[in-house]
């Protein structure tokens, strides 16, 4: 059910300060993540392989970790350089350790074939330490199965009904979006066009607008929206002509921990040319709510489809895009699974 090939967000990068040790679970493997004498991250298997103790409990040594229960000590590549009591060391003394990348504020780590790790596969996101704008990072864990909330990111129609209270707007469930193949995924777009503000920040932004929602769902599952708001004008197709009042990033990434959990990984913010800092109080609050209201309805969807997973679930038009990225999910699967590439 997982995808090995690809980069998964391991934590933000203030989630590793030098010094700490920092136990990770990405597709039911264990990771201990530290930092070298430079600030690069380590990240190695969370074993030990003499009596496989957790390495996360060791101590950092220069570049090394040593593990606290035998003393045995492994460099960054995982290759044992230090067994107290003995001066031979078996070439067998090694664990696996795992490509990483820090990127826009995120600590990536690549899951599969080491030989496949292209930097140039890590979706573009803007991270809180880009200048230009106000990003608020935070996360969840849900205990649910990590294809659910994915789904969940590809279907907004849940919006008008899950995040009434938050978010609302009966347009999202009125009409269905434009949906264009990517490479990895998939983009989504939608124009929701002389609608009230939504509910979080309706007390300051009163009338009517116009409103962008951009966004992509990447393989295995990081989603990247573009939300605008502008004046309402007068078109009704293409790009709005009314003036830009908000313009927004929110950077989401879903990481499958086992098939019953996933830490979401999410920031929300506003551009500075276009916001104050109480917008990105409004932001950042708002979209902590409303996960808080997806965890609740996708949890209890976890536990219905493990009680009876072999009932059928019906289709409807707004599933388009959900069907689409499963199939594919599935595609790469199957290809790693038979040792070839997805096309």
């Amino acid at each position: 059910m997982f995808v090995k090939n690809c980069w998964y967000v391991a934590g933000w990068d203030y989630d590793l300060p030098q010094g700490k040790v920092l136990a990770r679970t990405i597709i039911d493997r264990q990771l201990a993540l530290y930092r070298k004498q430079d600030g690069g991250v380590v990240a190695i298997e969370d074993r030990c392989c003499h009596r496989h103790a957790a390495l996360h409990l060791g101590q950092i040594e220069g570049d090394c970790i040593r593990c606290m229960y035998h003393g045995l000590k492994f460099d960054p590549s995982g290759r044992c350089v230090d067994i107290p009591g003995q001066d031979r060391i078996s070439p067998k003394a090694v664990i696996r350790s795992y490509p990483v990348v820090e990127r826009d504020n995120w600590i990536w780590v690549w899951m599969g074939d080491p030989a496949l790790a292209d930097p140039n596969l890590i979706p573009f996101s803007v991270g809180p330490g880009d200048p230009d704008w106000d990003m608020r990072p935070s996360s969840l864990v849900f205990d649910a199965d990590y294809r659910l909330v994915v789904d969940n990111l590809l279907d907004f129609s849940h919006i008008t009904y899950v995040h009434r209270k938050t978010f609302g707007g009966e347009q999202f469930s009125d009409g269905l979006p434009k949906i264009t193949k990517l490479d990895r995924g998939f983009r989504v777009e939608r124009w929701l066009r002389n609608a009230p503000a939504l509910v979080f920040i309706e007390h300051i932004m009163t009338g009517r607008y116009d409103m962008l929602v951009d966004y992509s769902v990447l393989m295995p599952c990081v989603f990247v929206m573009r939300f605008k708001i502008f004046a309402a004008g007068t078109a009704t197709e293409g790009p709005s002509n009314g003036q830009l009042l908000l313009d927004t990033w929110t950077c989401q990434s879903v990481v499958p921990a086992t098939a019953d959990q996933c830490v979401y990984y999410f920031s929300w913010g506003a551009s500075k040319e276009t916001a104050t800092p109480e917008i990105g109080d409004l932001l950042y609050a708002g979209i902590n709510k409303a996960f808080l209201e997806d965890k609740e309805m996708i949890e209890a969807q976890h536990r219905n489809i493990k009680l009876q997973p072999d009932l059928p679930m019906i289709g409807i038009a707004h599933d388009a895009a959900v069907n689409q990225m499963r199939i594919l999910m599935n595609r790469f699967i199957e290809a790693e699974s038979a040792g070839i590439a997805a096309e």
